[in-house]
């Protein structure tokens, strides 16, 4: 109870400045959540929040809609989270686990995902405009009509990745891995 209680101090002093008096009250009720049911930050802004890996449990969390462009989300483990809609535009998430997560039609712009782990996630409609998804694993990522146009996606894993629609403009591809097993299938993306 008392590392709940220093871990919710910790939140409010950190973002007294920086968020959303509504968004800063769901940070605040966080604590009465239970683990397995992830955390509710869905249509927050989030932009100035110090997230702490560590500090913060995100597995499962739900940020749909939720703005977190510009956000260090570095090393945080969001495995299973729901990230659909969300403005991710300029965020880092460099050595992030994203494994199962949903970021079907998340803006990632700009954003950062080298070395990061996506396997079996969800980017259907995702914009990765001039993302850095650098050895990144993408092991049975669906990217179904993503627009990875000027993204770099050197030396990651495209084993049984979904890329049916999906714009490629500009992309770097070089030393891809399991490009062979790619599925690209004819699939109407208006």
């Amino acid at each position: 109870m008392i590392k709940h209680i220093l871990l919710l101090l910790l939140l409010v002093t950190t973002t007294a400045f920086a968020a959303d008096p509504k968004d800063l009250e769901k940070l605040k009720n966080i604590m009465g959540e239970t683990a397995t049911k992830g955390l509710d930050l869905s249509n927050t802004d989030l932009r100035k929040f110090k997230f702490v890996a560590g500090k913060i449990d995100l597995k499962k969390a739900n940020l749909a809609n939720a703005n977190l462009a510009g956000v260090n989300l570095e090393k945080l483990d969001l495995t299973g989270a729901n990230l659909s809609h969300a403005n991710l535009s300029g965020a880092n998430l460099k050595n992030a686990n994203l494994t199962g997560s949903n970021l079907e039609r998340a803006d990632l712009t700009n954003a950062n995902l080298e070395n990061a782990n996506l396997e079996t996630a969800n980017l259907i409609s995702s914009t990765l405009v001039n993302s850095n998804l650098k050895n990144t694993n993408l092991t049975s990522t669906n990217f179904s009509c993503a627009n990875f146009n000027g993204a770099n996606l050197s030396f990651s894993n495209l084993k049984q990745t979904i890329i049916s629609g999906a714009t490629f403009t500009n992309t770097i591809t070089y030393k891809i891995s399991n490009y062979e097993s790619v599925n690209d299938s004819k699939v109407n993306c208006s």
